[in-house]
């Protein structure tokens, strides 16, 4: 609560709403990934609730067999052509789907226009096209939306704790500690990152695990530079050697002093993070070695566009949301560059 309530963030905070295009672009990214986070409820081949015989059941929350809604199978039904059969259309039985009727990994082959073949052209029931396998472009790539940000957050939160604590320590310790790990951080930093992608693959295989804990152990490195440095500046400080005098342990000055003081460079960089891990995420996946099929991915719909060519919304679409990703994110890093400068920004005529 004293970070928030600092009369010193409360000025930034305000001086970065001054700055509509990237409080805009905050408020795009925010919302978007929030409403990705629903989009079970938004976007589903299954129904939202199904009233049967009396009974109310909820398919998109719970596994249900075919027996319960009168088939014959212990298997879990096509809700859409039980919901063609005569017991839901000639009966008060009834299923509410969601606003858009597609599964992420469902083929449409049966919603398609008569002779046409996938990747179909976007329709107004397909709004961006399908995939070589039928399956609904815009459901993928706000899926994709999803799993993109998601990783990206992930690898945020992994990073800002590894570059805080190694980074802070050689700051606030220096000496021996400092030079040590400072030798181990430029070996880490001389592995190529492809390559380590590859040998943790053929170990572990592809997943999302594996590539956050491979990417993770890396990108940390270049923002500890920035927090060793902040934390060198700041360890001379009078509020540090006070706080000493006072008896407080390196620990608690390092939290409750140093970390507070030393949050720029986080805050500055936190964008350009996101960016860089969609890109990386994206890359892998177009490469084939990102997260595995069938998970969807804008990398890999764009793969796809590459080998079909005429296929043009296959990389159209996928291109223009990791466009538009990357350009609000960079709005909102040069906003939060702004904010956490002491000077105003001047501008000559």
């Amino acid at each position: 609560m004293n970070f928030i309530s600092n009369p010193a963030n409360i000025r930034k905070w305000e001086k970065f709403k001054k700055n509509k295009r990237a409080y805009y672009s905050m408020l795009i990214l925010f919302y978007t990934y929030v409403l990705s986070l629903f989009s079970p409820l938004l976007i589903n081949n299954k129904p939202l609730f199904i009233l049967y015989e009396g009974s109310i059941s909820f398919p998109i929350f719970s596994f249900y067999p075919e027996t319960k809604f009168g088939g014959l199978n212990l298997t879990e039904p096509n809700y859409k052509k039980l919901n063609k059969e005569s017991r839901f259309v000639d009966s008060s039985n009834y299923m509410l789907f969601p606003p858009v009727p597609f599964g992420v990994n469902e083929d449409n082959l049966e919603s398609l226009e008569e002779g046409t073949n996938p990747p179909s052209t976007p329709t107004l029931r397909h709004w961006m096209g399908t995939d070589d396998r039928g399956r609904d472009v815009f459901t993928r790539i706000i899926y994709g939306y999803r799993l993109a940000m998601t990783f990206s957050l992930i690898l945020i939160i992994v990073e800002i704790l590894l570059a805080s604590f190694i980074g802070g320590i050689q700051g606030y310790f220096m000496g021996r500690l400092d030079l040590f790990l400072q030798r181990i951080i430029e070996i880490l930093s001389a592995i190529p990152f492809l390559y380590l992608i590859l040998i943790m693959g053929s170990f572990f295989g592809r997943g999302f695990m594996v590539l956050i804990v491979t990417y993770g152990s890396l990108s940390w490195i270049g923002l500890s530079y920035y927090m060793r440095g902040e934390f060198l500046k700041l360890r001379k400080q009078q509020f540090v050697d006070a706080a000493k005098t006072l008896g407080a342990s390196s620990f608690s000055i390092i939290m409750r002093h140093l970390l507070p003081n030393s949050i720029t460079p986080l805050v500055t960089f936190l964008p350009f993070i996101l960016i860089s891990a969609i890109s990386v995420l994206s890359a892998l996946d177009f490469l084939g070695y990102g997260i595995p099929a069938p998970n969807p991915s804008w990398g890999e719909l764009i793969g796809q566009g590459r080998e079909r060519l005429t296929a043009w919304w296959l990389i159209t679409f996928p291109s223009v949301a990791l466009f538009l990703t990357i350009l609000f994110s960079a709005f909102v890093g040069e906003g939060l560059r702004d904010a956490f400068d002491p000077k105003d920004k001047v501008a000559y005529k």
